[in-house]
């Protein structure tokens, strides 16, 4: 057969030459069969560019794979034809052959000895651009002439950046071979984007019990706009929903959006004041972030394409710098490095890969390379927030009685709760609580450990409760006004009562509570002051009461 095969290749070089044509057809007797090399290429369009075995006379020749910017037309968009002639073995007829073409920018229909096999986007009036969509196209047995001559012909049009075929280099293979591909890129995407939003989702629960750690509420938000940026690479995902040129937008915005909210997360971890020019670069991409969803037209995104890309090599070589001068001081801060170099070395890759530098790649699917080298790289940083929200949570000076924080560092965290208030106008509460403990004799004592123990478990995990002097403990009631705090500090009399009842004695507990107001309390001293007046007022009534400050 393979005789056979090759004297039929000769006898149509033959002829090729006859008829002017410069090189032999591909003969294809073995799969998978790369298609890559010499097409025949032209500019414009007509309908009759479809049928088979066209004169080449005005056709030039064009490397496939590659944009044809860089292949002697640098300015044009517009529409262009493919033509590639190959021979099929004999010994494929009756499989179902699949054509992966790979990335094409931005739209294109297919065509098998002049019936069309297969299409993604849509041409023009009616454009919707499809550069992100991988082409697979089942083959039709009975367009196949196994053991003849057959010619593939691709309409392409292209809008803007890149146009034709992109990468990898175009392949023929058993449909099923295609089909696995394709699925299995999709579920390693699905894979990357389920742990990066399980990662969000914890570091979401950490920034509510912690919520001046604003590096937490950063991270998670980077990390759901890096796994809806994976998502929308998929074959079956947003792209047949939203369509491929709303889904090319996500794609841009999302970008924008990633790099614009991770950007403060290695200064926070660092404790380092953010540079001015860097804030002023979220700004920028937060700002196109928006602009991309809602300009109209989709060629003009490709500046904050561009943009993303290089503010996402920026912020990655200063997370680099950054982790670099912490080795040797932070436990993690190796593993973390490594994980950042190689993550940077991924996407200067597929930034490479992308303006056309280097060619594009199937190696573990191609775009999933960057989306695989972001998993330890999160694991790393989502481990480094995990351990500064640790030492946020027990490792800072405590009360050697109680356990709890600090006077000195509940003033901080009221203070930053309190600009949290005033910027998105949630209610905030402050109660000052005098919790006495009283024998079966009616002496009193200091607060018992199973009381205080008690109060801490009745709080919800928003609050906080530390010790402010002596027998009195200072309550941070988030996003409460005065009568839901009123409630909250009955049960806890409730509970401390109980727990002292349980040692036979008696626990008395007085509460001087003051609600943040607006215009009236510029500083957390000024507050505390108002719930120390107040806790005096339910002293001098006799205790064991809660008094409001006016």
């Amino acid at each position: 057969m393979r005789a056979r095969l090759a004297v039929a290749a000769i006898a149509l070089a033959v002829a090729g030459v006859a008829a002017g044509q410069d090189a032999p057809p591909l003969v294809v007797d073995t799969l998978p069969a790369s298609l890559a090399g010499e097409w025949l290429f032209r500019i414009g369009h007509d309908p009759a560019y479809a049928s088979p075995f066209r004169e080449q006379r005005n056709w030039q020749r064009i490397h496939v794979p590659g944009p044809w910017e860089r292949q002697g037309w640098p300015e044009y968009t517009g529409h262009a034809w493919y033509r590639l002639s190959f021979v099929v073995s004999s010994d494929l007829a009756g499989i179902d052959l699949g054509l992966d073409l790979g990335r094409v920018g931005d739209v294109d229909e297919v065509f098998l000895n002049g019936r069309r096999i297969g299409d993604s986007g849509s041409f023009p009036p009616h454009f919707d651009k499809a550069t992100l969509a991988r082409r697979y196209y089942l083959i039709p047995q009975d367009v196949v002439r196994a053991g003849q001559l057959n010619e593939l012909a691709i309409h392409v049009y292209n809008d803007s950046r890149f146009g034709g075929l992109l990468g990898p280099p175009p392949v023929l293979d058993r449909y099923r071979t295609v089909l696995a591909h394709a699925v299995f890129r999709d579920v390693g995407a699905y894979s990357v984007a389920t742990l990066l939003l399980t990662l969000a989702a914890l570091h979401l629960l950490l920034f509510f019990t912690q919520r001046d750690l604003l590096e937490h509420l950063s991270f998670a938000g980077a990390m759901v706009a890096i796994a809806l940026f994976v998502v929308a690479h998929t074959t079956w995902g947003p792209s047949l929903v939203l369509g491929f040129g709303a889904t090319y937008r996500v794609v841009v915005a999302s970008l924008l959006a990633g790099v614009a909210l991770f950007a403060a997360v290695p200064f926070r971890l660092a404790t380092r004041r953010q540079p001015v020019a860097l804030l002023g670069l979220e700004t920028l991409l937060a700002l196109g972030a928006a602009f991309t969803l809602v300009w109209r037209n989709e060629g003009d995104l490709q500046f904050w394409l561009y943009a993303g890309e290089a503010s996402l090599l920026l912020v990655a070589a200063v997370t680099l710098k950054i982790e670099a001068s912490l080795l040797g001081r932070r436990p993690c801060a190796p593993a973390a490095f490594v994980a950042t170099a190689l993550f940077t070395a991924a996407i200067a890759f597929d930034v490479l890969v992308d303006i056309g530098v280097l060619p594009r790649t199937r190696l573990f699917g191609g775009e999933l390379i960057a989306a695989l080298a972001a998993v330890p790289f999160a694991l790393c940083t989502s481990l480094a927030l995990g351990m500064n929200w640790m030492q946020r949570r027990w490792g800072e000076p405590v009360d050697a009685t109680t356990g709890l924080m600090t006077r000195e560092r509940f003033t901080d965290r009221l203070a930053s709760e309190l600009l949290r208030t005033r910027r998105n106008g949630s209610s905030l509460a402050v109660a000052l609580l005098r919790l006495t403990v009283a024998d079966a004799a009616g002496e009193r004592g200091q607060p018992a450990v199973e009381a205080v123990s008690s109060l801490r478990r009745a709080l919800r995990q928003i609050d906080l409760l530390a010790r402010y002097d002596g027998e009195t403990f200072a309550l941070l009631l988030a996003e409460t006004d005065e009568r839901a705090a009123t409630t909250i500090i009955e049960r806890l009399r409730r509970t401390a009562g109980e727990t002292a009842g349980a040692r036979a004695g008696r626990a008395h507990t007085t509460a001087g509570l003051a609600e943040y107001r607006p215009g009236r309390h510029l500083a957390a001293d000024e507050l505390l002051h108002e719930a120390e007046a107040a806790l005096y007022a339910a002293v001098s009534e006799g205790g064991d009461c809660t008094a409001t400050a006016p």
